[in-house]
């Protein structure tokens, strides 16, 4: 080694073979560094392209000194040049295919090219697995410079080619790139080709380099000329990137605005509609052809939410806002919300649903999912057909199936389908936009959703939804928990103190009617600490229950067996004792028909499912904010006058009742709650609730009331003694009325008349 380094072109040779490994390993380990950060493929291929060559140099640098470091047999192994320059070559042409996006250019030239790399891959591993076994150097040394000469010749071809497809300015990065590595390796490789090794690093030196220091000065020229290259192609792309998110944004921006602006015309086309067919005298024609509008306006509106929807999603504004809750409930009120569409079109809707009290999910995201699937199964199954929707929970995560038949799809466009704005044929209804979203919704929810082709037309999607709290990170976790809460934890059940057990008697009574048993409990779960509460489960037992409790207020299902909540409102508004009793009618989304119907036997508002405990609560809240200004109209001293109120005929039948009752017997002083409620043909219950709800006050009271109003009117306008007026209006003893007079009006008889008198 001392004798080699006392010639200074041979330090000069070694130093410049050792700088550009140097290079060759930092530009091999930066791409691959650039491939993990960008994951661009083209980043990976001259990563490896790089580390290959180092490789390949780090031979032919050990032969040279002779060092054997690499292995002792130095014919053998200058033979495994051959396989590794197999290998570089593959890797080159296959990263110019990359990095040239050929494929976008000339797809046969680009397959061709493909065809060419794994060519040469199979080339490279038959000759390395060929060396290894047989170890037989001969054969190679004999026949390499015909072998490398069709692989340069193709080389050059598909390189020129690549130069002519390409229309970019990448192409010139790739014809300077190559006429620094063509011109420096043939020099470098072919004077170096007939060389016998044992000669050494005396052979055919090249002003003052080995007879390969001008390859690796090719390969390095040609690598620093690509690296730019690829730095030129990543900067375009994030240009690309950049103005495509600005266009994007402006798009969003556009349609946001646009989707507003639909909503308010959508909106006043609606009220107008409403109005016109809530005339008692329109046509056959004009009703049909306004339900047609209504119906479209609707469907309109419906798909403006959907776009607003998906912009939400695309911004990162829609969050998720889990909490816990009931499922089931939420998930029982969507499927029975689309029975009326399904009865319309004879559809067979079977649903199953299995029990889950506590679990986390996000109800919006929940009712979009379950309600687009359930749309698009209704809309696409033929007449008489049969849609199967079935939930089950596997330890922490929910899988919901919807399974009907008519389906059309080829099983090739089954991962399209989801596509937004994709439609199977031109005779589709709609946009494209609902499974679209569902699929953003799903992916939101931390969840997956598929689409399979069953049988000969039959079509499932089945949604898997994570419901444990720790699947969830803890911004998307809202800090109120659901209304769907179960009703046993919401309200725990408490012994009562005597006088806490008087209170719940004093309670206004609620009768709720629904046939599916959580729901029921849902329902008796939001109003458990206000109300004393009465169950039904049909609305038969509904009827039943309402006329022997006669109860302040009824919150009734519309589809039920036995007897309908249509039927049961019929009823009780018809009734006398029942009439005054505020319904709440509880109905699915597409039951217009049954809505209208309701309306007209009476119903007090209603409630479209699902629904919330807060829009159950504010509905309630405002038919008993009415009934106490009816009360307070009353208890404040007039007159029991109801033609200024909305009631029905029924009802203003009972007053009339009453009224005349009260002239022919009021005076009396045996006349009690008793007499009256026999009178009217009544239960002294049934009498007391209705006239509590009325007037805020129990029969006695409310007895005693009416004739304090007649010995008012008698001592403003008579001339009749306090004592004279007691008697006449009923009062036993007139120490009794003079009481009764003040606690009412707040002053004595005596200092009533002499105000009046003033």
């Amino acid at each position: 080694m001392d004798e080699l380094l006392q010639h200074t072109d041979v330090v000069i040779a070694i130093i410049t073979s050792f700088v550009f490994q140097g290079a060759f390993l930092f530009i091999g380990f930066y791409m691959l560094l650039e491939y993990i950060q960008v994951r661009k493929k083209d980043y990976l291929l001259y990563g490896i392209y790089a580390l290959l060559f180092a490789v390949y140099f780090f031979i032919r640098i050990d032969l040279m000194l002779q060092l054997k470091l690499l292995a002792s047999n130095v014919e053998l192994l200058s033979s495994f040049l051959l396989p590794l320059l197999f290998l570089l070559t593959a890797l080159y042409v296959k990263f110019i295919n990359v990095f040239a996006q050929i494929k976008s250019h000339h797809y046969k030239f680009s397959r061709e090219i493909d065809f060419f790399t794994y060519l040469l891959c199979a080339f490279s591993v038959l000759s390395f697995v060929y060396l290894l076994t047989t170890q037989n150097v001969e054969l190679v040394a004999k026949y390499q410079s015909i072998v490398f000469m069709p692989l340069h010749a193709y080389s050059i071809y598909a390189v020129v080619r690549a130069f002519l497809v390409i229309k970019s300015t990448l192409r010139y990065y790739i014809l300077v790139s190559n006429i620094f590595l063509i011109a420096f390796t043939v020099l470098g490789m072919y004077t170096a080709s007939n060389v016998e090794y044992s000669q050494g690093i005396y052979a055919n030196n090249l002003f003052g380099f080995y007879n390969f220091n001008a390859s690796q000065l090719g390969v390095f020229l040609e690598m620093l000329c690509f690296s730019l290259g690829l730095g030129y192609k990543f900067n375009l792309i994030e240009i690309e990137k950049d103005k495509i998110k600005k266009l994007d944004e402006f798009k969003t921006k556009l349609y946001n605005n646009i989707s507003h602006e639909f909503r308010t015309p959508l909106t006043l086309i609606s009220g107008p509609i409403e109005n016109q067919l809530a005339k008692p005298n329109i046509s056959k024609k004009d009703k049909a052809e306004l339900n047609l509008i209504k119906r479209n306006a609707k469907r309109l509106l419906n798909l403006v939410n959907q776009l607003l929807d998906l912009s939400k999603l695309e911004t990162g504004n829609l969050k998720l806002a889990v909490s816990q809750g009931n499922l089931s409930v939420l998930l029982k009120q969507l499927a029975t919300a689309f029975e009326f569409k399904a009865k319309e079109k004879k559809i067979t809707f079977t649903y199953t649903i299995a029990q889950m009290n506590k679990v986390w999910f996000d109800k919006d995201v929940v009712d979009k999912i379950v309600s687009n699937l359930l749309q698009n199964a209704v809309k696409y199954t033929p007449a008489k057909g049969y849609i199967f929707f079935e939930v089950n929970k596997n330890e922490e995560h929910v899988t919901l199936s919807v399974l009907n038949n008519g389906n059309r799809l080829k099983d090739e466009e089954l991962p399209i389908l989801f596509q937004r704005y994709y439609q199977n044929s031109k005779q589709s209804e709609g946009v494209g936009i609902g499974l679209s979203l569902v699929k953003e919704l799903v992916a939101l929810a931390h969840g997956n959703i598929v689409a399979h082709t069953l049988n000969t037309d039959e079509i499932q999607f089945v949604v898997t939804l994570p419901v444990g709290r720790s699947c969830f990170t803890s911004s998307e976790i809202s800090e109120t928990d659901l209304e769907m809460a179960d009703d046993t934890d919401a309200y725990p059940e408490k012994k009562s103190h005597p006088k806490e057990a008087k209170k719940q008697k004093e309670k206004p009574v609620l009768l709720v009617v629904e046939d599916d048993d959580d729901i029921r409990m849902f329902i008796k779960s939001i109003f458990n600490g206000q109300y004393k509460i009465l169950e039904a489960a049909n609305g038969k037992e509904g009827i039943h229950t309402g006329i022997n409790q006669i109860p302040d207020i009824v919150i009734s299902d519309v589809m039920m067996p036995l007897t309908d909540g249509i039927e049961l409102c019929n009823t009780l508004k018809s009734n006398e004792k029942t009439s005054h009793i505020p319904i709440v009618l509880l109905t699915a989304k597409s039951g217009e028909i049954n809505e209208i119907q309701g309306l007209k036997s009476g119903a007090d508002a209603y409630v479209t499912k699902p629904f919330s405990s807060d829009k159950l609560k504010i509905q309630i809240e405002k038919i008993i904010e009415n009934r106490k200004k009816i009360q307070a109209h009353y208890r404040s001293g007039n007159e029991l006058d109801f033609h200024n109120i909305q009631i029905l005929n029924t009802e203003e039948q009972f007053f009339k009742n009453l009224q005349e009752v009260l002239k022919e017997n009021l005076l009396q002083p045996h006349f009690t709650s008793e007499n009256l409620s026999k009178s009217l043909h009544m239960s002294r219950m049934q009498l007391h609730r209705k006239l509590k709800a009325l007037t805020g006050l129990s029969t006695s009271e409310f007895i005693k009331n009416e004739r304090l109003k007649i010995a008012k009117a008698l001592l403003k306008n008579a001339d009749y003694t306090i004592s004279e007026i007691a008697y006449q209006t009923g009062f036993n003893t007139p120490s009794y009325f003079i009481r009764c007079f003040k606690d009412t009006y707040n002053c004595t008889p005596k200092e009533y008349l002499l105000k009046t008198k003033k």
